[in-house]
C-alpha cells in the first residue's frame, strides 16, 4: 500500500513538470514565430526544452503513468 502512495506522489510530480514544460513550449512556440531573427541562445534553450520533456515525457510512459487532468501531459 505504501508502494503504491509513493508511486502516486512521484508521478504527480512528474506529470506537474511535464505540464509546466508544455507551457513553456506552447509560449517559446508563439514566441518563435513573431522572431524574425533567432539567436543562437534562444535555439540552444529551445533544444534543451524540448529535449527535457522528452526525456520526462518517455519516463512518464515506461512508469506507466496514468494522467487524467484537463490537458493531455500524458497519452497513451
Amino acid at each position: 500500500m505504501a508502494r503504491t502512495k509513493v508511486k502516486q506522489m512521484g508521478d504527480d510530480k512528474l506529470i506537474g513538470v511535464i505540464e509546466k514544460l508544455q507551457d513553456e513550449m506552447a509560449v517559446q512556440k508563439s514566441l518563435d514565430s513573431t522572431t524574425l531573427d533567432m539567436s543562437d541562445d534562444n535555439i540552444i534553450a529551445n533544444k534543451i526544452l524540448q529535449a527535457k520533456y522528452s526525456f520526462l515525457y518517455n519516463e512518464a510512459r515506461h512508469r506507466h503513468t496514468r494522467f487524467s487532468g484537463y490537458t493531455n501531459a500524458i497519452s497513451e
